[in-house]
């Protein structure tokens, strides 16, 4: 159970849920990126919610600003959420001019926001990082199955489980409590629907 439950936590890294949730629109409707190449549209959101923030957290672990990439202690995942908090707006304005789908502006505008939030809740509580992104993920999959064209229901119940089956992982490892798992979760839903409600202000 504890290697299925990091295979799990680093397979859906927080940073990594932006490529995920990509991949899974590429490949249940690649008509969404018509005139994008597919390369390019997963590169361009790997590199910017992935690449370039793991890379400015590994500087503030060589510079000890951080003592280890897990950041139990809240504090030090001030840093590191500045930094992903700059990294997300950019990509944010990069989606804004490409040809990404409305979908992704309004995922990408809703993790920005999710962020925000968590950077001002993290000066009080901890939160659980990896519930935010699935919870976030699972928001934005619940909003493709009212408006896609493709039936998303069966996508939406596999990303259920695996939302339950990430916070029994986060659990089971003692990352976190089970107050910090319900309280990421609802960061992460709650930023999708103010992306929702702000991305015609944006």
């Amino acid at each position: 159970m504890k290697i299925i439950s990091k295979i799990l936590s680093y397979i859906f890294h927080p940073l990594l849920i932006p490529t995920w949730y990509v991949a899974l629109l590429l490949y249940v409707n690649p008509f969404y990126f018509a005139g994008m190449s597919k390369p390019l549209s997963i590169a361009i959101i790997w590199l910017n919610t992935f690449m370039f923030p793991a890379i400015s957290i590994l500087l503030l672990k060589k510079l000890d600003f951080i003592d280890s990439f897990e950041m139990p202690d809240k504090k030090e995942r001030i840093l590191p959420l500045v930094a992903c908090i700059i990294f997300y707006v950019w990509s944010y304005l990069a989606v804004k001019k490409t040809n990404y789908p409305i979908v992704v502006h309004i995922f990408m505008l809703g993790t920005v926001a999710s962020l925000f939030m968590t950077f001002v809740i993290n000066v009080f509580h901890k939160l659980s990082l990896h519930m935010v992104g699935i919870g976030g993920a699972l928001t934005a999959i619940l909003l493709l199955v009212f408006i896609s064209p493709i039936d998303m229901s069966n996508y939406f119940l596999c990303a259920v489980l695996l939302c339950g089956a990430i916070a029994s992982a986060r659990i089971y490892l003692q990352a976190h409590t089970l107050r910090e798992v319900y309280s990421g979760f609802m960061v992460g839903m709650f930023g999708q629907v103010l992306g929702l409600m702000l991305i015609h202000l944006f």
